[in-house]
């Protein structure tokens, strides 16, 4: 049993409420509509009892009178035989995902160069001056809750993964009731010293905090401010905020095939925890 994992999994659960939830001999059934995996699926987190056909057979009609796929969330804790039997009955695998992890205990995941740049917004290198340029136009925000101008942010801006439908994203999102960090950096219109008129928000990111691990979620960056340093300025002022209040470590999810945003994330200190991916049943 990789504690770990199943620990990581329990969070990620909590920080996200879905609309409806039903626990069946150690499975997890979640059901949030739209299209969204994670909000809708079985996760098999604990020992089962009954036969692996049998319980299939029940998910995969719950599902189907939502009308939704029968989608499995598989964790390195899930059963060889049980990933086997699902591709057997045609689930295909789907969305690779790593969970990274970072120490939030010492700067040793940060380079000296690196720990400069995400804490001053000074960026170097031959890209510094369009960077520096960018920065200088933003302005990162932290709040403790999920106001509206963040919330309307989060449901606009594209994010990495596949999202589930506004209405079902909003009440996800309002039912968090763990410490939320809610991230925004928000484009300077004016600026006169230290009078600066913030418009609209290009980036915002959320940190939800339970046992001393601060998860982050959903880093999104509208497209043209991408490629400037933007979404790890979001990350680690979202580590930072957790570390003050005593998270000791950092976890994100990230897609497999998304090498841009594992760099990305490698950079700040993070390291590869587990995979995950999902069994979609394609029938």
């Amino acid at each position: 049993m990789n504690f770990n994992a199943l620990r990581y999994e329990e969070l990620t659960l909590n920080a996200f409420p879905v609309l409806h939830t039903e626990v069946y001999d150690g499975w997890i059934l979640r059901f949030s509509g739209g299209e969204g995996y994670q909000g809708n699926c079985i996760s098999p987190l604990y020992l089962s009892t009954r036969a692996y056909e049998d319980k299939i057979d029940y998910c995969e009609n719950k599902f189907r009178e939502k009308g939704l796929p029968c989608v499995f969330k598989m964790t390195p804790n899930v059963p060889a035989a049980l990933d086997q039997q699902l591709a057997m009955r045609q689930y295909e695998l789907e969305d690779k995902t790593y969970i990274m992890e970072c120490s939030l205990t010492s700067e040793d995941s940060l380079s000296s160069e690196e720990a400069q740049v995400l804490s001053s917004g000074s960026p170097t290198g031959e890209d510094g001056a369009q960077e520096n340029n960018i920065l200088a136009k933003t302005e990162i925000r932290l709040s403790h809750e999920i106001d509206d101008n963040w919330l309307e942010a989060f449901l606009t801006l594209e994010g990495m993964d596949k999202d589930i439908c506004p209405e079902t994203a909003r009440a996800m999102l309002n039912a968090i009731r763990k410490p939320v960090y809610c991230a925004a950096l928000y484009e300077n219109e004016i600026s006169h010293g230290s009078n600066a008129d913030c418009g609209r928000i290009v980036g915002c990111g959320l940190g939800v905090v339970e046992d001393n691990k601060i998860g982050i979620y959903d880093i999104r960056v509208e497209s043209s401010f991408r490629q400037n340093g933007i979404g790890a300025r979001i990350c680690r002022a979202i580590m930072e905020e957790g570390k003050k209040e005593g998270a000791q470590k950092a976890f994100l999810h990230v897609s497999a095939t998304n090498r841009p945003a594992v760099r990305l994330y490698q950079g700040l200190g993070f390291e590869e925890a587990y995979t995950y991916w999902y069994r979609v049943h394609t029938v």
